[in-house]
């Protein structure tokens, strides 16, 4: 090839080039400058942002919040809100809450701190307010600041992105009888989530949400309705989440206060929402102050309501794994789909699914979780996936094969029987009567393999241990306990099965657990 020839060819492939992959619009921001007021850790530690050269005093400054389990770096990466924010002339500011040291702090504890971080800040640029876009836990550590800490004066607006607002079911099973041995092995028993637990959340509601300050600073709420893909954590965790999620916070909860204004609802993860090239675009216009049409469109309907009701189609299972454990559960016929996930901590331990027949499957293990969402309660565990099209009904069998691991099943079942969890509430007094009903349709209820119901207490470092055993009347297709709720302040889990049967006279089994809280005589929750 002559020399003309082979400069016109590579001039093709540069404009083809060119054309596939385009040159980025925005450049990587420079590092943040570290204020470290923690020099022996990284709690209450704050960065300054770059100022960029297309600044203006027009434009807010932006204090960036992280979640549960994560630190700033949730901004400051590739495709992160750092560099959106930068390139688009906004002086930004970080904090590193308890989290960013190894172990989430609760939101009274991280709410103090932020308090003071966010008037270091606006102290800093010199202005009287700022803003501040937070990501899943951060939203509810910044609202404990605002309210209950003093710091409403200094912040215009608040931006949640997939924030608990009403607490999530996963925390409420990491402390559960099944996932409670789990979630020790894997250290995700901390006070953050057991802060987010449904019941200590419904409390916190209580304490904030008649509070005068709510009304001080214009908090908008962002929702995910996706996951990471096929047989990832986040996809698995649909089925414990109450309606459409993220894989993490339902939008019932990310939509949690009725004083909020709703942004943007978005098919994508938990983890991924806060990616710039994801949301970015949908939370910018929202950091200036909320239009009277935005205002009027507000949520202003309150769910709050003295009874909840759920729907399981879910199978739990769990406990120690020492050498063989065994496991059974009853499925119906006329399932679309049985989704198995099976969560340890030992990559070594084997899990197997036997049917009725006989026929064995063998899990596809993943390796650890490949989300890079440090939110993740059970981020650390070892999946083992199984998928049955069309099960076929009767008594399954699941058995987990290992030494100094536990485990923690979830079965999903597609296309089956709901049972409907109906509870008098989840906030309770103590020596409060407390009720709770599991609907199951037109089906009866198998009084002969009806067993009690655990009655656990959350904690942090122990073992879940059996309070109480709940006992249940049965009337045609109706479950229903009725017990006085324990005198000591804390966060409960009642965990039970409800065995089905239905018109073709097969047994099928579903999983319930109520997380409710007990106050003491001042409405408060006692503290790990």
């Amino acid at each position: 090839m002559n020399q003309k020839a082979l400069s016109r060819l590579l001039a093709a492939v540069t404009l083809s080039t060119a054309l596939v992959y385009p040159q980025a619009a925005s450049a990587a921001a420079p590092a943040p400058t570290l204020h470290d007021d923690n020099p022996s850790g990284h709690f209450g530690d704050w960065y300054t942002g770059a100022v960029p050269p297309n600044a203006s005093d027009d434009k807010p400054v932006i204090l960036f919040v992280q979640g549960l389990h994560s630190t700033y770096k949730t901004w400051y990466t590739t495709d992160g809100f750092y560099d959106a924010a930068y390139n688009a002339g906004y002086r930004t500011a970080f904090v590193q809450l308890k989290d960013a040291d190894g172990t989430g702090g609760n939101m009274w504890t991280n709410g103090a701190k932020l308090a003071e971080v966010i008037k270091k800040v606006a102290d800093y640029y010199g202005v009287s307010k700022i803003n501040i876009i937070a990501h899943s836990k951060g939203g509810i550590d910044t609202q404990t600041a605002l309210v209950h800490y003093g710091a409403h004066p200094y912040v215009n607006v608040v931006h949640q992105i997939a924030t608990p607002n009403k607490g999530s079911e996963l925390a409420d099973l990491a402390y559960s009888n099944w996932a409670g041995w789990l979630a020790d092995i894997l250290g995700k028993k901390d006070d953050a989530v057991y802060s987010l637990q449904t019941s200590y959340m419904a409390n916190y509601r209580s304490q904030t949400d008649n509070r005068t300050e709510i009304h001080s600073t214009k908090t908008y709420m962002a929702a995910g309705t996706g996951d990471d893909g096929m047989f990832s954590p986040t996809w698995f965790a649909h089925a414990v989440l109450p309606g459409e999620d993220d894989g993490a916070v339902s939008i019932e909860s990310a939509f949690g206060l009725t004083y909020g204004i709703k942004s943007f609802t978005k098919d994508i993860s938990h983890g991924q929402i806060v990616k710039a090239s994801n949301t970015w675009d949908l939370v910018e216009p929202k950091l200036q102050k909320a239009s009277i049409r935005e205002r009027a469109n507000k949520v202003s309907e309150d769910k709050s309501k003295s009874s909840t009701v759920e729907e399981s189609s879910v199978i739990l299972r769990g406990g120690e794994v020492e050498d063989n454990v065994s496991e059974t559960f009853f499925l119906e016929s006329g399932i679309d789909q049985f989704n198995l996930d099976t969560m340890t901590s030992s990559e070594d331990t084997v899990v197997t699914l036997i049917s009725p027949s006989g026929k064995v499957y063998e899990a596809d293990r993943s390796e650890k979780s490949k989300s890079e969402d440090e939110s993740e309660i059970f981020k650390d565990a070892v999946h083992h996936f199984i998928e049955v099209e069309e099960p076929e009904a009767g008594e399954w069998t699941l058995e987990v094969e290992g030494s100094d691991d536990a485990f923690f099943m979830v079965g999903s079942v597609k296309g089956g029987e709901e049972a409907k969890v109906k509870a008098s509430k989840k906030v309770f007094k103590k020596g409060d009567k407390a009720k709770i009903s599991v609907d199951m349709g037109k089906n009866e209820i198998d009084q002969s393999l009806l067993e009690k119901a655990n009655l656990t207490r959350s904690l942090n470092g122990e073992k879940a241990s059996v309070l109480d055993e709940v006992k249940f009347a049965v009337k045609e297709d109706e479950l229903t306990g009725n017990f006085t709720v324990p005198t000591k302040p804390g966060v409960y889990n009642l965990s039970f099965d409800v065995t089905g049967i239905n018109e073709d006279g097969e047994p099928f089994t579903r999983s319930i657990n109520y997380n409710f809280a007990v106050t003491d005589r001042d409405g408060e929750i006692e503290n790990q």
